[in-house]
């Protein structure tokens, strides 16, 4: 591989300095900037936590991988088509993590494109590195973090670390300074640096940056680890975003750290865990969920260094499964009890991009990898491939229902009050499944558990196929039916079942009896405000080869918001106008393998009259005092009684707009697409939007010869880019501008490109085919303009 396609990294504070003056010269001579290929354009997508979980820990993850750059893995910035096996280290867990730190043992280590794109779509901060590890080397650089700056009034590097981030477009940094300075008086000065680089950055980047420091240097100028917060590391502590502490602590230490934060500050306090286990005090590897919860009960939030040991470790062949249970489903060899990661963390809803015009949320299931690539459902790249930056979110909720663990988290997440589906109803099994894919690699599976066929199940649980008992949209699952609901069954159904109990021997209650029997899948926590009579639109992708029908279902809750836009649902909670109101959509149809992409909107209720005629003490009314709101906080797929087999999901968009006018979706005149309810069905821009590429360029790249291909486009980085090269798909990136040619020193060739962009479900808008001439190495680049 060409040292042209790897990713930028700083090896000395020298070399960073000289990339920047270099930067400075090109937007004065406007011409092209170093490394522009690089820049990751998408945004950090904001999350919120649940209510309940506000004050629960937050999770790091620091991805220490083999040194950083790893050859087959991130090396390369625009992944990998072909890839020798299609196995690469990917995040399962995004939906835990908060911040995702790229930690590799050189001087400034800027997070890979494709990492940055792959934390900022699942709404994820990433940070890069910079290290000062002990030699005479490094403490010479080191010391000069504390060169002034022209203005006299901070410092040279801060600046200029600071405008790294916002080029390459990460977060911040984590700063390892393990090497002392010249003298205390150079590290006392190290805090006044600090503190100037996070107002830096702050200013720059925005106010989700972080500088987060790591527990090493003293303010005594001595490589010092304190494996907490203490009087020792409190000042570096009070000046960064963060302390990250070492690695060897024990219970009370960490005890002590929190009370010493204060209840304020705590959440900043990340109190590191060294997944290997080399020499802590605390069980590690499978168990680090053991020492989570120690943290937990302290209150910080925690820090996991190295969880790539599943990979690193115990191979690539087993990984997924591994990975499974490292986050999910690991239990206490002795008692049996649930000791996973997500035990401890309370997951995140899932990204909604939100912008003035309009709220989307969209996942194509796709990990980022696979052993093919696939477009609207056909296959175009038949070779495997790597590339994080086209991970999309996967469901908030993996389980095993037929687990401990899988029962355990499921009755731990409905008690909390985040998922919708009782315990007991999981009972469809979900994994990635990289045999069919709508859009990119993976599809969600989802399989019928053959115990819900068990006579037992059919004793406890009356079935659904009476037209009677088939409709429960106005059931939540959380108490038993109302007297308005369509339960209880009827007498001679009731007697009908009676008999089958009594046949088996066994006494069912009531509550059982008339209960719904339904399969649920919980999938994504969500974050969507709606006003009231707003229309809110779906397009759902699926490739069904099973017996049965398949809903999808949304729940949600009216609240309010002040004049300041604080949502509240106090003046509710008494309401029962605020519980949770499911709204269901059938998708199930003579669907037979195939992929089909169909489309339903519904519009949101409108307040309901008790509220809108509540009186305040000053006589006001409740909806003239403060503005209601409809969230829709849970999508879940329900499985009805009939269903068998499987089914896999390709792909899920949502999507609500503030405009009133409304479009119809202009298909590809092969997708299904029908409309639920009387509202028409809204296309998101990125639907509407054609293909606007510019020009298509084949030139040197990196002064090496390597050749690559760039185009330019006037779109907001949302969308993909396929390349075809002699119409045989070449690529794709999440970025335009940059497809690597592997082509010979001095040849000369002609290629049909065409450069495609790829829209929110797996839409493709295909370009223009164009003839461009590869350059041999002694002749000028050739521009052909599309």
């Amino acid at each position: 591989m060409s040292t042209a396609t790897l990713c930028r990294k700083f090896s000395d504070l020298d070399e960073l300095s000289s990339w920047y003056e270099s930067l400075l010269c090109s937007r004065a001579s406007k011409s092209r900037e170093p490394d522009d290929l690089q820049i990751s354009r998408s945004r950090l997508r904001p999350r919120h936590r649940h209510p309940d979980s506000i004050l629960s820990p937050r999770l790091l993850v620091c991805h220490d991988f083999k040194g950083g750059y790893s050859a087959n893995e991130d090396a390369d910035f625009q992944g990998y088509f072909p890839h020798e096996s299609g196995t690469a280290y990917w995040i399962r867990a995004f939906e835990l993590i908060d911040t995702f730190i790229y930690f590799s043992h050189t001087r400034v280590a800027v997070p890979p494109a494709t990492w940055t794109t792959a934390s900022h779509r699942n709404g994820v901060c990433c940070l890069g590195t910079l290290i000062f590890e002990f030699t005479k080397e490094a403490t010479a650089d080191a010391r000069k973090l504390l060169t002034p700056n022209a203005g006299g009034i901070g410092y040279h590097y801060a600046d200029v670390l600071a405008q790294v981030a916002n080029y390459f477009g990460f977060d911040g940094y984590l700063l390892n300074v393990e090497t002392v300075l010249g003298s205390s008086a150079e590290a006392r000065e190290m805090l006044n640096f600090i503190e100037y680089f996070k107002f830096a950055l702050h200013k720059l980047v925005g106010p989700h940056a972080r500088v987060i420091w790591y527990d090493s240097l003293t303010t005594e100028n001595k490589i010092s680890y304190q494996d907490c917060l203490n009087l020792t590391t409190l000042p570096f502590f009070r000046v960064a975003d963060g302390l990250f502490t070492n690695y060897f602590w024990k219970e009370k230490q960490v005890f002590d750290g929190a009370k010493l934060a204060g209840m304020v500050y705590r959440l900043d306090l990340w109190t590191g865990i060294d997944v290997w286990g080399r020499g802590v005090h605390y069980p590690a590897k499978f168990g680090v969920g053991k020492a989570m919860k120690q943290i937990e009960q302290a209150g910080t939030s925690i820090a996991l260094f190295a969880p790539a040991w599943v990979y690193e470790d115990l191979g690539s062949a087993e990984f997924e499964m591994n990975d499974y249970r490292f986050w999910y489903t690991q239990t206490d060899e002795e008692t049996g009890d649930p000791t996973s990661i997500s035990r401890s963390i309370s997951p995140h809803p899932a990204p909604v991009l939100h912008s003035d015009a309009h709220q989307l949320f969209y996942t194509s299931f796709t990990t980022g990898h696979g052993t093919s690539f696939f477009v609207n459902g056909k296959k175009e790249f038949a070779q495997s491939w790597v590339n994080h930056a086209l991970q999309t979110a996967l469901p908030t909720y993996p389980h095993e229902s037929q687990t401990i663990s899988g029962q355990a988290y499921a009755k731990a997440l409905y008690d909390k009050g985040i998922s919708t589906a009782p315990p007991g109803s999981f009972k469809i099994t979900c994994s990635i499944d990289y045999s069919s894919a709508f859009y990119g690699g993976s599809s969600l599976k989802l399989v019928s558990d053959p115990h819900n066929v068990s006579p037992y199940q059919e004793a406890i649980f009356p079935s659904s196929d009476d037209s009677e008992s088939s409709d429960w949209s106005s059931y939540s699952g959380r108490s038993p039916p109302s007297p308005s609901a369509p339960f209880p069954p009827s007498p001679e159904y009731k007697s009908r079942r009676r008999s089958s109990d009594r046949s088996l021997g066994r006494k069912v209650s009531a509550t059982q009896m008339y209960k719904p029997r339904v399969r649920v899948v919980p999938l994504f926590l969500l974050d969507f405000e709606l006003r009231p009579l707003q229309v809110f639109t779906f397009f759902v992708s699926f490739f069904k080869c099973v017996k049965g029908d398949v809903k999808i279902r949304l729940a949600g809750y009216w609240t309010t918001a002040d004049g300041a836009g604080n949502a509240s649902a106090g003046d509710l909670s008494n309401s029962e106008d605020y519980s949770e109101r499911p709204f269901e959509a059938d998708l199930s149809g003579s669907v037979l393998n195939t992929w089909v992409r169909k489309s339903f909107s519904f519009q949101v209720p409108a307040i309901p009259d008790r509220l809108q005629g509540e009186r305040s003490e000053t006589g006001a009314g409740l909806s003239e005092r403060r503005r209601f709101r409809f969230v829709i906080n849970h999508l879940d797929v329900v499985c009805s009684d009939n269903f068998a087999g499987a089914i896999r999901l390709g792909s899920l968009l949502l999507f609500s707009s503030s405009s009133s006018a409304s479009e119809r979706v202009g298909g590809d005149g092969d997708d299904s697409c029908e409309s639920v309810g009387k509202s028409e069905v809204e296309a998101p821009p990125s639907l509407r939007a054609p293909a606007r590429v510019t020009g298509v360029v084949v030139e040197r790249y990196g002064g090496e010869g390597a050749r690559a291909l760039r185009w330019a486009d006037d779109g907001e980085g949302t969308a993909e880019w396929i390349v075809y090269v002699n119409r045989r798909m070449a690529g794709v990136t999440a970025a335009p501008g940059w497809l690597d040619q592997q082509r010979s020193a001095g040849a000369e060739s002609k290629m049909e490109v065409r450069v495609d962009s790829v829209g929110w479900g797996g839409a493709i808008v295909r370009g223009t085919e164009e003839t461009v001439v590869s350059p041999r190495d002694d002749v000028d680049p050739v521009e052909t303009m599309i």
